[in-house]
C-alpha cells in the first residue's frame, strides 16, 4: 500500500514538471521531503525517504532529486527552517508535511506546492495535497461491505487514543445499523481482560 501511495506521489509530480517547475539550465526537477528524520517518529520518516528513493530507481528519470529535510516532531522552527532551506534551494514541490497539525504553517507559503501524505484531513486546500487513505473512505468501505454481506452481528474496534473522538465522529455519521462499537485499551494487560468482556 505504501509503495502505492508513493508512486501515486511520483506521478502527480510529473505531472507538475511539464517544464513548469524545472530548472531552465539542465531540466532538473528538485523536490523537497519533508519528514521527520529525527526523534521519536524518525521511523516514518526514514521509511519515506527509502520508499520515495525505490521509487525513483523504478521511474528511472535521473533528472528528478529528492532533497530531504528533517521537520522534527512537532517542532514548529525546525518545519519553518526546512521549509525556508528548501525554497533557497529554488524548490517548488516539498513532499510534506507528514501531519496535518502542520498545515497551517504550509499554507503560509503560497509560493511552494506541498503534497501531503496525511491520511488525517485529506483535502485540496489552498497549496496543499493532502492524499492519504483517509479513515472516512475505509469506514465507508466497512460500511458497504457490511450492507452487502447482510451482517447482523458486528463490532468495530477502536483504540483509547488521541484519534478516538474523531473516529467516534467519523462511525456517528456514516449511521450503521446493527453495529456495536468498541473503544479499547492499547495496555496489553487491560486489553486482555476487555476481549474477554
Amino acid at each position: 500500500m505504501k509503495s502505492k501511495v508513493v508512486l501515486l506521489l511520483f506521478y502527480i509530480i510529473f505531472i507538475f514538471n511539464s517544464n513548469l517547475f524545472s530548472s531552465d539550465n539542465n531540466n532538473t526537477l528538485k523536490v523537497g521531503l519533508l519528514a521527520p528524520l529525527s526523534g521519536p517518529y524518525s521511523q516514518i520518516g526514514n521509511s519515506l525517504l527509502y520508499s520515495l528513493q525505490l521509487a525513483l530507481e523504478e521511474i528511472d528519470d535521473e533528472n528528478v532529486i529528492i532533497v530531504p529535510r528533517d521537520s522534527g516532531f512537532n517542532n514548529e522552527e525546525m518545519v519553518i527552517n526546512a521549509i525556508n532551506e528548501l525554497r533557497l534551494n529554488g524548490i517548488k514541490i516539498i513532499i510534506g508535511p507528514t501531519t496535518y497539525k502542520e498545515f497551517d504553517l504550509a499554507k503560509k507559503y503560497s509560493d511552494l506546492i506541498f503534497i501531503s501524505p496525511s491520511n488525517i484531513s485529506p483535502e485540496f486546500s489552498k497549496n496543499i495535497i493532502s492524499i492519504g487513505i483517509s479513515l472516512e473512505s475505509q469506514l465507508i468501505a466497512l460500511s458497504n461491505f457490511i450492507k452487502k454481506q447482510k451482517k447482523k452481528k458486528t463490532i468495530i474496534m477502536y483504540p483509547e487514543n488521541n484519534y478516538a473522538e474523531m473516529v467516534e465522529k467519523k462511525l456517528e455519521s456514516l449511521n450503521l445499523k446493527n453495529v456495536k462499537k468498541f473503544k479499547y485499551s492499547s495496555n496489553p494487560e487491560i486489553l486482555t481482560g476487555e476481549i474477554e468482556t
